[in-house]
């Protein structure tokens, strides 16, 4: 039996394309994948991942890039994640750097805490000018 390096953290389907879905991992990669390629989705179409820093790798540095959460905008455009530390926005057409990032509870930041639990990690309001992040909230854009 093979040794497990990486799992599967959240996926969901694009808004408006049944064909297209989005998963993320524990190692913090989010890929983008075409049902109409292969049924077998074992190749992405896109991959989402910023680089990392090699002076920043610590012990704890896959735990705080595991991806929890992933969701797409309601008009499909862009894709929120959330890690450990952060919510990130990425354009669907912007595979290397996230248009937006939101530290979690940062202080002075824009997130903020809230304080009802919600039942997912991660959601995009319906007018997309605010995000919600499990026990926090944002406003991405205007």
């Amino acid at each position: 039996m093979e040794e497990l390096t990486e799992v599967i953290t959240a996926a969901e389907f694009h808004p408006n394309s049944c064909n297209t879905f989005v998963y993320s991992s524990s190692k913090g990669t989010i890929r983008l994948c075409d049902m109409r390629a292969s049924a077998l989705c074992d190749r992405h179409s896109k991959l989402f991942e910023e680089p990392e820093d090699p002076s920043n790798r610590s012990f704890f540095s896959e735990i705080i890039s595991s991806i929890s959460d992933v969701k797409f905008s309601h008009s499909g455009r862009y894709m929120m994640t959330r890690d450990y530390l952060s919510v990130k926005i990425w354009d669907l057409n912007m595979e290397n750097r996230p248009v937006e990032t939101y530290q979690v509870g940062a202080a002075g930041g824009r997130v903020h805490h809230q304080s009802r639990r919600q039942s997912e990690a991660t959601h995009f309001c319906t007018h997309q000018q605010h995000i919600l992040s499990r026990l926090e909230i944002g406003s991405p854009w205007n």
